[in-house]
């Protein structure tokens, strides 16, 4: 068969100079239609993915091969869009219930603007690293936190930003968590090696963003915000509308109780869900009706006071619905790639290379970061390349720590960052702050990357051999 054949089971071997116009194209049409059409995310993709679509089939890719592949991306996004369509109906039933407006008031009454960001990071820090979930995080004492915030006076997207810090953080550092134990069973790192190696490129971005964030708490503190008449209005009438009985904190207890157990998370989310309705409907006397219109639209807050209005109306099926569209639209820029072999393509290349360490390790983290931007998903980069590129490290002579610490670093941390992508959807949807505006405040997200391409260019930190064997750098309890 010449190499221009194709046939459903296998894409033609293409030359290496279609993969590059295959990506310029698509990333180009998307970054266009975003940053210079002003068009929305969800269509932008949509139109990129359908351009590269075209190009593959004018390339000779039949279209059962593209079909396939887009219902494969489809169906990998399914139990993202369940977990989002789950913490929509959560979030507003833990309005209607009382939930999130005492975890607000308990803010308000405990933290001040200049500490603040600093609490709110390190908190979410170590929520994190207790259940080991980024999104059990950012989906309960995250939202509660941007409540706070906007009581206390401080821009939505400073406290965005501190909360992705600290919860990225945790999420990254945590031995619970499903990024950290995939990332080092696919390299075949000792997950507590794995956890330490991290901490190079992973705690000086933590320190200075915490340096940052003192720094803009006490700006904001010295503009004048505060504990003032307009907060403790805020206070006033949340306790006016709501019952202060402890058992409305419950809801979460539930959650994380789950969460810690290991328990799946939605089905977590759903007793949430039922906690949160069950005392809705004891402790604040809502009818059936009303819980079922806050599950699906989200709670609509009428107290009079237009800053609680604002705090409070969130949450609902519906309000997710714009960010499934994400989700699925992702899955269509995605598909020409998986097609047309291109991820293949570029491990080839860079086995032939036959790079030293730091090639290897460079090439590694481009091609992971650039994965990671078409497909938007760690669990599928992770699980594909993670094995694919083990080999040519370790033939390297590098410990494949290094590599583990690079998928981490290019998947974990960045994923807030892509609007596209199924966590950074998930983050602006839940926190209700845009990924432009949080951006330059998530320090953590981009710092980890500055550092960890810092340690490949100068090589700091990669000549620590990791002398365990691969039977013996298996996580206990996980198989790669």
């Amino acid at each position: 068969m010449s190499q221009d054949a194709t046939s459903t089971a296998s894409p033609p071997a293409w030359r290496g100079t279609r993969h590059l116009v295959l990506l310029v194209l698509a990333i180009g049409s998307l970054l266009f239609a975003i940053m210079g059409l002003g068009i929305p995310t969800a269509v932008a993709l949509i139109l990129a993915g359908s351009l590269a679509m075209a190009l593959c089939l004018l390339w000779g890719i039949p279209w059962a091969r593209l079909e396939a592949d887009l219902l494969t991306g489809i169906q990998a996004m399914l139990v993202p869009i369940l977990i989002l369509m789950s913490v929509g109906m959560m979030v507003g039933v833990w309005m209607l219930s009382g939930t999130i407006p005492a975890m607000v008031t308990l803010g308000l009454e405990s933290l001040t603007p200049g500490l603040f960001l600093v609490v709110a990071c390190l908190s979410c820090s170590l929520m994190s690293i207790m259940a080991g979930t980024s999104w059990g995080t950012l989906s309960t004492i995250g939202v509660a936190l941007m409540g706070v915030a906007l009581g206390l006076g401080i821009p939505p997207a400073y406290a965005a930003g501190a909360i992705i810090t600290g919860t990225f953080f945790g999420d990254k550092l945590s031995p619970l968590s499903d990024t950290t134990v995939m990332a080092s069973a696919v390299c075949g790192v000792n997950i507590v090696s794995h956890i330490r190696h991290m901490l190079y490129s992973t705690l000086p971005p933590y320190l200075i963003a915490l340096v940052v964030y003192a720094w803009l708490g006490s700006d904001v503190a010295s503009g004048g915000a505060g504990m003032s008449g307009e907060t403790q209005a805020i206070i006033d009438t949340l306790a006016a509308t709501f019952s202060d009985n402890p058992l409305v904190l419950l809801p979460p207890l539930v959650v994380f109780g789950c969460i810690l157990l290991k328990k799946p998370v939605l089905p977590a989310f759903m007793l949430g869900i039922v906690s949160g309705a069950l005392l809705a409907l004891i402790m604040q006397g809502a009818s059936l009706g009303e819980i079922g219109s806050a599950m699906n639209g989200g709670y609509a807050a009428d107290t009079g006071v237009a800053m609680v209005d604002k705090m409070l109306s969130r949450g609902g099926l519906q309000g997710m619905m714009s960010t499934v569209a994400v989700l699925i639209a992702a899955a269509v820029l995605g598909t020409p790639f998986k097609s047309a072999g291109t991820l293949d393509a570029a491990i080839a290349y860079l086995s032939r290379r036959h790079a030293g360490r730091r090639q290897v390790l460079g090439g590694s983290m481009a091609l992971h970061s650039l994965a990671f931007l078409l497909t938007g998903s760690y669990y599928v980069t992770f699980s594909l390349l993670g094995p694919l590129l083990r080999p040519l490290v370790a033939g390297s002579g590098s410990p494949t720590k290094n590599l583990s610490r690079v998928l981490e670093d290019t998947g974990t941390t960045l994923s807030p960052l892509v609007p596209w992508g199924v966590t950074g959807a998930f983050t602006a949807a839940t926190l209700g702050v845009a990924t432009a505006d949080f951006f330059l405040y998530a320090i953590l997200c981009y710092g980890a990357i500055a550092f960890s391409l810092l340690y490949v260019v100068t090589g700091l930190t990669l000549n620590h051999p990791d002398t365990r064997t691969t039977e013996e750098a298996r996580p206990q309890g996980h198989t790669p």
